[in-house]
């Protein structure tokens, strides 16, 4: 199968809450011994979304299932559920992980982080679909999870150096303590030429 150190990844899926197809990624194992057509694969899909819980408007916590033999990890929101689909004897954890890099990667580059929004939705995945793809091929190579941070997957969506992240966020700082400075020194000539 694969390398016995590293974790393998069978396939990835954004579903709906029907089991229609958001965004897939299946491995090329599984694609040619497990589910070798997309009838197989799309039947598979809809067995995974009959057997997790119903999503709510709020996002759910990471969730464990074991359907047909695999381990499924999953997470939801609304009506997009993220599920990551491994052989029985992987890693939980590191799957754990994947998952909510995924869900939390693509969380922030649908959304845009708006004030009044309510989750990852079908809508806003279906709207960022290419960033969507994006992310699942970032997270896995033929399978083999390579990144699980949410914070490393949306700067490769960005298209961001990974040091420019931590560079964009220092000077970030920098920038409001120097506002802050600004405001207070300002605010205290405006308070001493009333005095």
């Amino acid at each position: 199968m694969a390398d016995e150190g590293l974790s393998q990844i069978l396939a990835l899926l954004v579903l709906d809450t029907d089991g229609q197809r958001l965004a897939v990624k299946y491995c090329s194992l599984a694609r040619k011994e497990i589910w070798p057509s997309v009838k197989l694969q799309i039947a598979f899909e809809k067995r995974v979304i009959n057997k997790l819980p119903k999503p709510s408007a709020t996002r759910s916590d990471v969730d464990v299932a074991v359907i047909d033999d695999y381990t499924v990890i999953f997470q939801a929101c609304n009506d997009v559920v993220v599920c990551a689909v491994a052989a029985f004897s992987e890693n939980e954890l590191v799957v754990m992980q994947l998952v909510e890099g995924i869900y939390n990667s693509m969380s922030s580059c649908c959304q845009g982080g708006g004030f009044l929004s309510s989750g990852l939705s079908k809508q806003l995945v279906l709207d960022n679909l290419a960033d969507a793809l994006f992310i699942l091929d970032e997270v896995t190579d033929d399978g083999m999870i390579m990144e699980t941070d949410e914070e490393k997957i949306s700067a490769r969506v960005k298209m961001i150096d990974e040091t420019e992240v931590t560079q964009s966020a220092q000077a970030e700082q920098m920038f409001q303590k120097a506002t802050q400075s600004a405001k207070q020194k300002l605010l205290g000539s405006l308070m001493g030429s009333r005095g």
